[in-house]
C-alpha cells in the first residue's frame, strides 16, 4: 500500500484575512483526498502564535485552545499547502520560510507572492512586459508623506477624476477599499487605506463589467485557464469586502457573455501575466472590461484565491472540468513536481 503524503495545511495568519483563511482552509478539509494525503494542520493565531490540533478538530478551536507549537518541523510534513490570505502569508513571507527549511508548498514562490501583493509594484511589471498588459489609469501614494498627501488631490483632479478607489497597495478582499465619488470625500479614504499600508494605490473608477479567470498549471503548455467568469451584483452595489463575505449578494456567471475573440484575448493575457509574474500552481486573474467598448485592463492577480465554498476560483475551475477534490490533488503535485525539479538545479560551480 502506498503510503500517504503528510500534508500540512497552515491555516489562521496574523492580516485582515483571518477568517477567510480558516473558511477556505475548512473546505479544503473537507475535499481532500484521505487515501492519498495525511493531514496535519498549523494554526496562526491573529498575534503570530503558531498551535497545532487533529485533523478533525475545528479550526476555530485550535486557534482558541490548540497545542503550541514552536517549528513546523516537529510535525515532519511532506508538503505544505499554506491557505493563508493578505500580509504574512500570501505576501512571499511564509514562502520564504518555507524555501529556508526546504519544503515543498503549494502555490508562488517568494517573489512572485511578493510582486503579486504589493498592487503598486506588480501594475509597473504589467507595464514593463512586451508589448504591455493594459491597465487602469491609477496614481501611487506615501500616506506617510505629507508633501505627497497635500499634492493628491490635485493629482487625483488632473489624471483620474471621480469616481476613483482609493486601495491599500498590499491587501485583499477589497479589505480598507473606498470608492470615493467626490474630493471632499479623498482625506477620509485615505486615512482608511493606510491603517493597513502606508503605500496607496489609487485608480480611476471605470464602468465596467468585473471578470475573473482562473489558471491552473506550472505556466507551461498544459496550463489550465478557464472561461471567464462574471461576477453580478445588484444595481449600484461594488464588490466591497461585506458584499463578498458578509452578504453573499454577488453571483457568478460562467462563461461571461463576451464575444468569442474578448474570450480569447483574456484568456491570453492572464496566462501572459501569470507567466510574466513567475507565478505556479495556480492565480485567479481579474479583469476590468469597459461596458461599452469591452477594452479589458487587468486589475490584479492573486496567487491564493479564496477556496471558501462561495469562492470564484474553484467555481470557474470546477467549469473547466476539474472537481475540487481533483483540484486540490494536482495543486500537490504541481508543488512536489516543481520541488523535485528544483532539487536537481546545480548549486555548485
Amino acid at each position: 500500500m502506498q503510503q500517504r503524503t503528510r500534508l500540512l495545511i497552515v491555516f489562521g495568519g496574523r492580516s485582515s484575512e483571518h477568517e477567510i483563511s480558516l473558511r477556505s482552509a475548512t473546505s479544503i478539509l473537507h475535499a481532500i483526498d484521505r487515501s492519498r494525503f495525511e493531514v496535519l494542520l498549523l494554526g496562526i493565531r491573529r498575534d503570530g502564535a503558531w498551535c497545532t490540533g487533529p485533523a478533525d478538530a475545528p479550526l476555530a478551536q485550535i486557534i482558541a485552545a490548540g497545542a503550541p507549537l514552536r517549528d513546523l518541523r516537529e510535525l515532519a510534513p511532506d508538503l505544505v499547502f499554506p491557505v493563508l490570505h493578505g500580509p504574512f502569508g500570501e505576501d512571499g513571507t511564509f514562502q520564504g520560510l518555507l524555501e529556508v527549511l526546504g519544503l515543498p508548498y503549494v502555490g508562488a514562490g517568494v517573489l512572485a507572492s511578493a510582486l503579486c501583493m504589493d498592487k503598486a509594484v506588480f501594475k509597473r511589471l504589467l507595464g514593463a512586459l512586451d508589448p504591455p498588459i493594459p491597465i487602469a489609469p491609477y496614481l501611487e501614494l506615501d500616506a506617510a508623506d505629507p508633501a505627497q498627501r497635500a499634492d493628491l488631490p490635485a493629482r487625483v483632479r488632473g489624471r483620474l477624476g471621480y469616481p476613483c478607489f482609493v486601495k491599500p497597495a498590499n491587501q485583499g478582499s477589497s479589505v480598507g477599499i473606498t470608492r470615493v465619488d467626490a474630493e471632499a470625500d479623498l482625506a477620509r479614504a485615505v486615512e482608511l487605506a493606510a491603517r493597513y499600508d502606508p503605500k496607496l494605490v489609487i485608480e480611476r473608477g471605470l464602468s465596467c463589467r468585473e471578470i475573473e479567470l482562473a489558471v491552473l498549471g506550472d505556466g507551461g503548455p498544459d496550463t489550465l485557464v478557464s472561461e471567464p467568469g462574471e461576477i453580478v451584483l445588484p444595481p449600484g452595489q461594488w464588490y466591497d469586502y461585506d458584499n463578498k463575505y458578509t452578504h453573499d449578494v454577488a453571483t457568478l456567471q460562467i462563461p461571461a457573455q463576451l464575444p468569442p475573440d474578448r474570450v480569447r484575448e483574456l484568456k491570453a493575457l492572464a496566462l501572459r501575466a501569470f507567466r510574466g509574474a513567475g507565478c505556479r500552481g495556480l492565480a485567479r486573474v481579474d479583469f476590468f472590461v469597459d461596458e461599452r467598448t469591452l477594452e479589458p485592463y487587468l486589475n490584479e492577480l492573486n496567487t491564493m484565491p479564496g477556496f471558501t465554498s462561495i469562492s470564484m476560483y474553484p467555481k470557474m475551475i470546477a467549469h473547466a472540468g476539474v472537481t475540487y477534490p481533483e483540484l486540490l490533488t494536482r495543486l500537490c503535485e504541481l508543488a512536489l513536481a516543481h520541488h523535485r525539479a528544483r532539487g536537481a538545479l546545480a548549486i555548485t560551480p
